[in-house]
């Protein structure tokens, strides 16, 4: 029977040129390499070398044993990578999403159901998270529009609404609406991965966004400041716990967005779990 290693001598004959070459690369004796090739040649039925006195060179079915033992090896590690990557998926739940906070809460609703599941979550734009979906590197992933598409399942999930939440004294605390804007050049607390909600910070720049990377430092600052922040339907009770806050639905159009949560057909039950 063919041996992987005998496929890897063969080519290292031909990368290094010859026999002893090879062998002190693969770090073998020369005779323990020629036997080995040898047998590959009786395994194979065919004559791979060139032989004259003391020196062997690939003859012309030598040079195409090489081309197809580096097809046959390549196969070998796409398989190994294939199957890796397959017992990842049957271990770890892949989660995409255009917005943070409806990841967290399904995040949270997949780690109840699924406890023995590792969870990883990304967030990304809509396009990108769909191919990621395609290509197999999320099971699950978070949109903000339907997706159409053959093989594909799609679900509306969760829709989010985005406040402001100010100090009782702030002149704007009574209005039941503000757009954003009108905070003027004020400072706001935010989250540094705000996801599609970074439209509405690019649309308002004049704003002084005093940006947190870590969730458990922005609760503590919403808890320590009167600085306005940001809020949502869904990020409430994370950020805003005890603190004496009045929350202000924001007017602007892109402050409201709706979730669809999609799927592969394949990836059915798991789907289903959630809806």
């Amino acid at each position: 029977m063919i041996e992987l290693a005998q496929l890897q001598q063969l080519i290292a004959v031909s990368e290094q040129g010859t026999i002893s070459a090879a062998a002190e690369e693969l770090h073998l004796s020369q005779p323990a390499l020629t036997r080995s090739l040898q047998r590959l040649e009786g395994e194979l039925g065919v004559v791979l070398f060139d032989r004259k006195r003391n020196r062997a060179a690939l003859n012309r079915v030598g040079e195409q044993a090489v081309a197809r033992a580096k097809a046959v090896l390549g196969a070998v590690d796409d398989m190994a990578m294939e199957l890796r990557l397959y017992a990842a998926r049957l271990s770890t739940i892949a989660i995409g999403s255009c917005g943070p906070a409806p990841m967290w809460d399904l995040a949270a609703e997949l780690a109840e159901r699924n406890p023995e599941k590792t969870l990883s979550t990304e967030l990304g734009d809509t396009e990108s998270l769909l191919a990621g979906l395609k290509r197999g590197s999320y099971r699950l992933i978070l949109t903000d529009r339907p997706i159409e598409q053959p093989g594909i399942l799609c679900q509306k999930y969760t829709q989010e609404r985005l406040y402001v939440a100010l100090p009782p004294k702030h002149p704007l605390s009574a209005r039941p609406s503000i757009r954003l804007a009108e905070l003027g050049q004020e400072s706001i607390l935010a989250y540094r991965d705000m996801g599609i909600w970074q439209r509405i910070v690019q649309n308002n720049p004049q704003l002084h966004y005093l940006v947190q990377s870590d969730r458990g430092t922005l609760a503590e600052l919403v808890q320590a400041t009167d600085l306005p922040c940001f809020s949502s339907n869904l990020t409430a009770t994370r950020f805003l716990g005890r603190s004496n806050r009045v929350t202000v639905m924001l007017e602007d159009e892109e402050a409201s967005v709706t979730f669809f949560l999609c799927a592969r057909e394949n990836d059915r039950d798991l789907f289903e779990q959630l809806c």
